[in-house]
């Protein structure tokens, strides 16, 4: 009955679901590979933020990279804002609206700095920055989460007119005229506190798994489909293709409470008078 599988068209047929089975599997298999990394990555921003803060001198130094099992720990640190050298970050978001995140070096009483990220100011709606509001002056405690430097084209990383795109301490460490710690501080607390709201501190690290299983999901029916379609048109063929001939019966039927339409009455062709 099914001999017809051994057909070339029928190889080609099953050849190409193969494949596109084959496609389906890797792209779910990504999927689920891509949710083992961001649990992986939200049990470390769980342990580390639930972690008690470490003191700075603990976990950073000059010229030394951020661990990644050490990103979101919560730092201390103890020094004095220096303004004269705060730094601007373009293009960053809060809440989908655009302006900057405030870079601060803490100068400890070590003569080493930390970069800390005090938060967001809006953007001023012009080509010019905004002017954010001034640091607490003399000696300030901070708490802050501990974050890496971000990866980005070099140039952009380097302070110009007092701004960067992207935050590297390696590349900001050389405008600055004291040693700087590997990495930089997200502002979580500090004393004395900021006068007034601004800049907005940064949210907690969201722990969100994504669309991933749900992806993954998706590319298995993708294939569950793909298998059955094939088996369905195996079936169908293998009985004459009737299933398919009830179809185009059913598409040939007017739809229900429609009548079909009369055919048009001939037209009556009058005798003349003197017929």
């Amino acid at each position: 009955m099914y001999r017809f599988l051994l057909r070339p068209r029928w190889i080609g047929l099953a050849l190409a679901v193969a494949v596109m089975v084959a496609v389906f599997v890797q792209l779910a298999q990504w999927q689920l590979h891509r949710l083992d990394d961001r649990r992986a990555v939200n049990a470390v921003i769980a342990g580390n933020t639930a972690a008690r803060p470490r003191p700075v001198d603990a976990v950073l130094a000059p010229g030394r990279p951020v661990p990644p099992a050490r990103e979101w720990l919560q730092v201390t640190a103890r020094g004095r804002y220096d303004r004269a050298h705060e730094i601007l970050v373009r293009y960053r978001h809060l809440e989908g609206e655009p302006g900057f995140n405030v870079l601060t070096p803490l100068v400890t009483d070590a003569g080493t700095a930390v970069l800390i990220n005090r938060g967001w100011v809006p953007g001023t709606g012009s080509t010019g920055a905004p002017t954010p509001p001034a640091p607490p002056a003399g000696e300030v405690a901070v708490v802050g989460r501990l974050r890496p430097s971000e990866a980005g084209r070099p140039d952009l990383s380097i302070p110009s007119d007092g701004q960067v795109r992207f935050i590297s301490a390696e590349r900001i460490a050389p405008s600055l005229p004291y040693p700087v710690d590997g990495g930089y501080l997200e502002l979580v607390e500090q004393r004395p506190a900021q006068q007034g709201d601004r800049p907005y501190p940064l949210p907690r690290p969201e722990l969100s798994e994504g669309p991933h299983l749900a992806y993954a999901i998706q590319w298995y029916l993708f294939a569950v489909i793909a298998v059955g379609g094939l088996g369905f048109l195996a079936f169908d063929e293998a009985h004459a293709g009737r299933f398919r001939q009830r179809l185009r019966s059913t598409d040939r039927r007017p739809p229900p409470g429609r009548r079909a339409p009369k055919a048009p009455p001939r037209a009556r062709t009058s005798a003349g008078p003197h017929s």
